[in-house]
């Protein structure tokens, strides 16, 4: 590796005041590279700069690649090296060498090196708590994002952004996103996060929004070993005089499996789930 891109690693890692060692140890990415079968020559962009780099950048105020490329100039003339270019075709086509495989293996990564470093005791009755959510991003206008992830139908063809779904769940403690799903906006969000299911762990506990609040989404997460605490969807109805009462506006119900399957799930995978299950639903009122 290139002196230069010694000392780039060297900057990035005290930028900002972040453990990118203890986060992303360059021996772990090199070892995540050999694994995904990526070489590279000695170059300054090599991919553990490039990554780094990315990092940086999303983290400062100004997102810009020419202000990335910029810290980086100075970094390098401050170390009596020579300076890049200042055209960030360079730097932007290192970005794109690297391998989304690649990518998507150092999220889960990041988010367990960062949990590692919190103390026991701020863990919520010593479980995990993961958090999902959903959003729309604008893509690149580019034909192939078009085709991937088409522009709003309420827009003339060439007059919108590509548009894509996103659904994450994160964790609590450390705000790391721990599995992320991208998909066109046709896909809906419920379904995207029941794929997501399959990454929980035993004993995380799973708190999202009423959109989650179905009998089909706690079955899914008690069927990984974990518990959901979901606001009730709005169509559902309580009645607090019912069940075994443990306080007021508090207690505990049976709840039956819907008749028919969502249209997203096989007859097998919709057997699969129990004939009932014991709630505990609650009713919280905040105080302006």
């Amino acid at each position: 590796m290139s002196q230069s891109a010694e000392i780039l690693k060297e900057q990035f890692c005290q930028s900002l005041g972040l453990p990118w060692q203890d986060i992303l140890p360059a021996s772990r990415l090199n070892q995540l590279l050999e694994e995904e079968g990526i070489a590279y020559r000695t170059r300054l962009y090599t991919p553990v700069v490039t990554l780094w780099a990315m990092i940086h950048q999303a983290l400062s105020p100004d997102k810009s690649l020419r202000n990335t490329l910029k810290c980086m100039s100075t970094w390098l003339i401050a170390a009596g090296e020579v300076a890049p270019s200042a055209d960030t075709g360079a730097y932007s086509k290192a970005r794109g060498r690297l391998s989304e495989t690649l990518l998507q293996r150092l999220v889960p990564e990041t988010a367990e090196a960062l949990e590692q470093q919190v103390p026991a005791v701020h863990y919520w009755c010593a479980r995990p708590v993961k958090v999902f959510d959903g959003t729309t991003v604008l893509m690149a206008d580019s034909a192939a994002n078009q085709s991937a992830y088409p522009q709003h139908g309420n827009q003339a063809a060439g007059c919108g952004f590509p548009l894509a779904r996103v659904v994450v769940f994160f964790c609590l403690i450390t705000g790391a996103v721990v599995s992320a799903c991208v998909a066109p906006k046709t896909m809906s969000e419920i379904v995207m996060s029941r794929l997501l299911y399959e990454d929980l762990s035993p004993e995380d506990v799973v708190v999202a929004d009423q959109a989650y609040g179905s009998y089909v989404d706690l079955a899914l997460i008690q069927q990984q070993q974990a518990d959901g605490v979901l606001r009730k969807h709005h169509a559902r109805a309580t009645d607090f005089r019912t069940g075994q009462k443990h306080a007021t506006l508090d207690h505990q119900v049976v709840w039956h499996k819907p008749r028919t399957a969502p249209a997203h799930m096989s007859a097998a995978e919709f057997a699969a789930i129990p004939d009932t299950l014991n709630v505990r639903e609650v009713c919280l009122r905040r105080s302006r």
